[in-house]
């Protein structure tokens, strides 16, 4: 059964997303979210931030909002490390 991916191919192109805390497919869905920011240059892009939430726990909630670097444990969230700069080369990101 593919429902799974289709749904994450829906909602990672969705204008806000809410996801559950601990999901690995609310993850894949903010990864594939930081992806697409990314490329088309939308609000947040270059902070590594965008409109996904978590609906619990509520110390969790806006998570995505704000940059993290990456932290253990970290199979439940996804981290902007996964989306920034990846179209450049080494020699790009050390000059």
């Amino acid at each position: 059964n593919y429902y799974g991916m289709l749904d994450q191919l829906v909602a990672y192109k969705g204008r806000v997303f809410f996801g559950t805390w601990r999901s690995t497919l609310s993850g894949y869905i903010n990864r594939m979210r930081g992806y697409h920011i990314t490329k088309h240059k939308l609000e947040g892009y270059k902070e590594g931030t965008m409109e996904s939430y978590y609906f619990v726990p509520a110390d969790k909630r806006n998570q995505m909002k704000n940059y993290h670097a990456v932290k253990k444990p970290i199979y439940m969230r996804e981290f902007p490390i996964s989306w920034r700069d990846i179209d450049k080369g080494i020699e790009k990101l050390h000059q």
